[in-house]
């Protein structure tokens, strides 16, 4: 029972533990994280009010087949463009009888690259400032100020490009286009190097939003129907699941079902002790601080302290005699400046307790007074040379 509470427990706390943001770059319609496309997606309608909206997941050859129709735009948005040979062909076919095709990534087809004789660069930058400052040349989109980009992101241009056939629409702060148009039979190719100035992080981060609409201005107002690739962003349509096969099935799938059931009550029944319960053994009680309390108590009870004195007075000179190596037999001048010297203490200091001490031996009846005045003594050159009784500045050279 206590394992299923902790169980319970555990799922609440992972159900409503904030998730971390996810950086990856998908440019989904459906994706709201910050590399996403939602955004985009959803203002398409705002952008091209006469067209038709519809995404798919099929590779442009299957998309486009047999396509008839003119005057529609095809939108290629993510990082990575690996068209295949007869999707290439395919496209190529589609833009010729009429069409446009806007295209937005960071690596493309080499095959659609040598067929629109292009050719693609990519520019590091690890400074502080954002590594994208981008805009577009014609005066009447031209922003004032640049549109920024995320710091320490790869700047994709194009190195080469066939400026017979090219029109440059679009450049970085370092005068690398980015963006071009290319006229291809009745229709034509926009391609643009920066994929992500057409994600929710680009469009958010201050006036971003213009420069997507404005990049997009470039295909015609009046298109009648606009397709959005998911395919080369998620894959193929379908379960992405890897139990597809198992649950596609249905006696596979309850089968499963049931033997999962199974293993689970296996796990709650076997939570039961197959042993006795294991007896605690408390440890040994230390008794040192009783003892010490009960000796006090005696001493304390028998008010004796010339005797306390004494024994005070006698473990303080054995410390003497092992740290020092200093004879205790006669506590006189000569003592007086031995120990000062090897302990460091003041010579005024030893003095005083040298003397209180020998004034214990004198008197007959030590009182309360004259006790704690030793012990005071003691506790201070105690802590002057150290807990160990040895000064940091003078360490005993023993002689070989």
């Amino acid at each position: 029972m206590a394992f299923l509470l902790v169980m319970a427990l555990y799922i609440v706390a992972e159900t409503n533990r904030t998730l971390p943001i996810d950086w990856k770059v998908t440019l989904s319609k459906d994706d709201k994280n910050p590399f996403g496309g939602y955004i985009l997606y959803r203002q398409l309608t705002d952008l091209f009010p006469a067209a038709h909206i519809s995404s798919y997941r099929l590779p442009v050859y299957n998309q486009l087949n047999k396509h008839s129709r003119l005057n529609t735009a095809y939108l290629l948005i993510g990082d990575k463009l690996h068209l295949k040979s007869e999707d290439v062909r395919e496209l190529l076919k589609y833009v010729r009888s009429g069409n446009y095709a806007f295209l937005a990534g960071s690596e493309f087809s080499s095959l659609l690259m040598d067929s629109l004789k292009l050719k693609t660069g990519r520019r590091f930058s690890l400074r502080n400032s954002d590594s994208s400052r981008i805009n577009l040349k014609n005066p009447a989109r031209h922003a004032v100020i640049d549109y920024g980009f995320k710091r320490m992101t790869i700047d994709g241009y194009f190195r080469e490009l066939d400026t017979l056939k090219a029109v440059v629409l679009g450049n970085n702060h370092f005068n690398d286009v980015n963006f071009v148009k290319m006229a291809y039979g009745k229709g034509a190719f926009l391609v643009h190097t920066l994929p992500l100035s057409f994600s929710n992080y680009f469009l958010l981060t201050r006036q971003n939003a213009d420069y997507t609409a404005k990049a997009l201005s470039y295909l015609p107002a009046n298109i009648r129907r606009v397709y959005w690739d998911e395919y080369y962003k998620l894959g193929p349509a379908g379960s992405s699941n890897p139990l597809r096969f198992i649950l596609g099935n249905t006696w596979l799938k309850w089968a499963f079902r049931t033997g999962l059931a199974a293993m689970i009550m296996f796990l709650v029944f076997g939570m039961k002790r197959r042993q006795r319960i294991i007896p605690v053994i408390q440890p040994l009680r230390n008794s040192t601080l009783d003892f010490v309390q009960t000796v006090g108590k005696v001493y304390f009870n028998q008010r004796d302290n010339k005797n306390i004195a004494l024994k005070r007075i006698n473990y303080f000179l054995e410390r003497v005699r092992s740290n020092f190596f200093l004879s205790t037999s006669h506590l006189n001048h000569e003592f007086v400046e031995s120990l000062a010297e090897k302990s460091g203490a003041g010579k005024q200091e030893v003095s005083d307790l040298v003397n209180a001490i020998n004034e214990i031996y004198d008197l007959a009846t030590v009182s309360d007074e004259a006790i704690l005045r030793l012990n005071k003594k003691i506790d201070y050159f105690n802590g002057r040379i150290g807990y160990d009784g040895r000064s940091a500045a003078t360490q005993p050279v023993l002689i070989q």
